[in-house]
């Protein structure tokens, strides 16, 4: 998703605007230019005490055969899936001749490799980029392992992971971290070596793993850019996941704890929806749809993901199901591939018909009322739907995850667009045409982005007559996508506040990702200004920093800590770079959200708490 914030000044070359019937209009609001515009772990061994000496693995190895490092995901109670990629040569192709090669790997219960319990070998194939997948099976539930790869004589570094308690399993909580929208090429990974410091039982990524655009024309720090330019044949994709892999902070997290990831737009083109581009994207119709399947392809090699869910032919199943024992089910989402067209032209829509009387001043469609609320809409596709539903019916855990990409929870941004708005009028404009344009802007109900869940109000009503109906044990989202942190009260009915509360969003900012520019700051107001005038549901946001979230369950609590990479001195910075992630900015925590388990019983009345903020909502 191109960063949904509210932008106050253009950097670079403008767009060109198309023709608008009111003299001196703002600067369109399509969204392109809408959203650049504004405790312990358990197991056989504890973390904390095997982190050094990963590192310094890491430190002394020097093979280039294993540039990318080695990876782990979707962990299950007796198994785990191990992966690495031989490319000594990695942003050319890989750099290995086109033919097989055998790679073995082991699992060992010391950092050492000296008790190793399992080993195998299997076979690295050039049309899979040498890229290796394995399923180590037969592992004891609910502990921690180590594990390298051999190839041509040479030894990859070690990695870490573990199983995931078994249905049987005593486990009482667990920690674990969400993350997003890493873009290369608008900062470092701080975030990423401040999560490899933590006690973490594995990491939840959902999307915008990589960016799939060309360079910037100037880049942040130099050698911090794309060094191709905007991808779309299987090559291509390869080497920009590799130049992603490379990052040290990225690799270290990866050879630390197990992921489990999902996507959103950017692994393939922006606002993709289905097999429908990104409007005035540059590879329409039949071309998207290769592009696709070459960017799909990518991925299935290059996330540590199970056989079953692996691309096969045109289509990935990445919806799947994790259970942490009986303490949290974890249901993936993947709200890219089987969605229908977003309404409103792709950009900013309102169901208010006041919303025609702004189209000529923001030169941009906005009323559509029919596409966003289409009963025949989808978001998941008939298939997922059902089959998310019969898993939250069955569910006997204490939390329900749902892990997705888009915002869930509405966001009415109607004074957003307005500041935007007037911030954007020429500043010769008389003061009369001005009020005029305001007042129009205050007579609009609602604006909406309709890329996330807002443009997909009937799959959204759905998705809640569910949660309202079958009352699964503590839902909880988790979300990503819009480069800014977030926490939110999912209620039956966003127009009554003292609705009952059907589940808790948690939203986490960008590892790297622009809010609206490099400079987050302008953006910030804005969206903050729309959150206290408009969204009383919303109890947290925070659109400043980037970084990632912590989360701690137990039986009775969830506490999601948000982790900032930046302090209050930055915000306070004239730099307009001083927010922008580097490699030794700081990372402190922001805030801190809790929710005790049960909130979402018929009439309870919970709602998200805020233990601490740096920075208050109405601040």
């Amino acid at each position: 998703m191109v960063k949904k914030a509210l932008r106050l000044d253009r950097h670079g070359p403008p767009e060109p605007a198309r023709s608008s019937t009111w003299p001196g209009a703002a600067a369109p609001l399509r969204r392109r230019r809408f959203v650049q515009g504004v405790g312990a772990t358990a197991g056989l061994f504890a973390a904390p005490a095997i982190l050094g000496g990963l590192r310094a693995d890491a430190a002394a190895f020097n093979d280039p055969l294993f540039a990318l490092g080695v990876a782990s995901g979707d962990p299950g109670a007796h198994s785990v899936v191990l992966w690495t990629r031989l490319a000594p040569d990695p942003l050319n192709g890989g750099g290995m001749a086109d033919a097989p090669v055998l790679v073995r790997w082991q699992v060992a219960t010391d950092p050492g490799m000296a008790k190793v319990i399992r080993s195998g070998a299997t076979i690295a194939l050039p049309r899979n980029g040498h890229a290796v997948h394995v399923v180590a099976w037969g592992l004891p539930s609910d502990s921690w392992f180590y594990y390298r790869f051999k190839a041509l004589g040479e030894f990859s570094r070690v990695g870490r992971t573990r199983t995931f308690p078994g249905r049987h399993d005593a486990v009482t909580q667990m920690r674990f971290a969400t993350a997003s929208c890493q873009d290369f090429r608008d900062g470092f990974y701080p975030a990423y070596r401040d999560m490899a410091e933590q006690e973490l039982d594995f990491v939840v990524h959902v999307g915008d793993y990589i960016y799939e655009n060309g360079p910037r024309g100037n880049p942040i720090a130099e050698g911090r850019n794309h060094v191709s330019e905007e991808v779309f044949t299987v090559e291509d994709y390869r080497d920009r996941y590799a130049l992603y892999r490379l990052d040290a902070n990225l690799q270290e997290a990866h050879a630390r704890f197990p992921f489990i990831v999902t996507w959103d737009d950017h692994e393939v083109d922006n606002n993709y929806a289905g097999l429908i581009a990104e409007e005035d994207g540059p590879a329409q119709g039949e071309a998207f749809v290769e592009r696709r399947r070459n960017a799909y392809r990518v991925y299935s090699e290059t996330m540590p993901l199970r056989p079953a869910n692996r691309q096969h032919g045109p289509v990935m199943r990445l919806f799947r199901r994790l259970r942490f024992g009986r303490l949290a089910d974890i249901h993936v989402l993947d709200t890219r591939q089987f969605r229908s067209d977003q309404p409103a032209e792709d950009g900013f829509g309102s169901t208010d018909p006041d919303s025609l009387l702004a189209e000529p001043i923001v030169d941009e469609t906005l009323f559509d009322d029919t596409g966003i609320l289409d009963p025949s809409a989808t978001m998941l596709g008939n298939q997922q739907e059902r089959w998310l539903t019969r898993n939250l019916v069955r569910s006997r855990a204490t939390w329900n995850i749902l892990a997705q990409q888009v915002m869930l929870g509405q966001w009415n941004l109607t004074e957003a667009a307005r500041l935007s708005t007037l911030a954007q009028l020429p500043p010769g404009m008389p003061p009369e045409q001005r009020e005029e344009i305001d007042k129009i802007l205050r007579r609009i109900d609602d604006i909406f982005n309709v890329d996330a869940w807002d443009g997909y109000m009937a799959p959204r009503r759905r998705l809640f007559n569910v949660l309202a109906r079958v009352r699964p044990s503590n839902p909880v989202v988790l979300s990503g996508d819009i480069h800014s942190a977030w926490g939110i009260n999912l209620l039956d009915d966003f127009a009554n506040p003292n609705s009952d509360i059907l589940a808790a969003e948690f939203v986490c900012t960008a590892i790297s990702a622009t809010f609206e520019s490099l400079d987050p700051r302008p953006a910030d107001v804005v969206v903050r200004a729309s959150v206290l005038a408009d969204n009383p549901q919303v109890e947290f946001f925070n659109g400043l920093f980037r970084g990632y979230c912590i989360c701690d369950v137990d039986q009775t609590r969830w506490r999601t800590t948000y982790r900032a990479a930046g302090t209050l001195a930055d915000v306070l910075n004239p730099d307009p770079l001083a927010l922008v992630p580097f490699e030794d900015t700081p990372v402190e925590t922001d805030s801190v959200l809790e929710i005790e388990a049960g909130f979402n019983a018929p009439g309870s009345g919970a709602r998200l708490e805020t233990k601490f903020s740096r920075i208050p909502l109405g601040v």
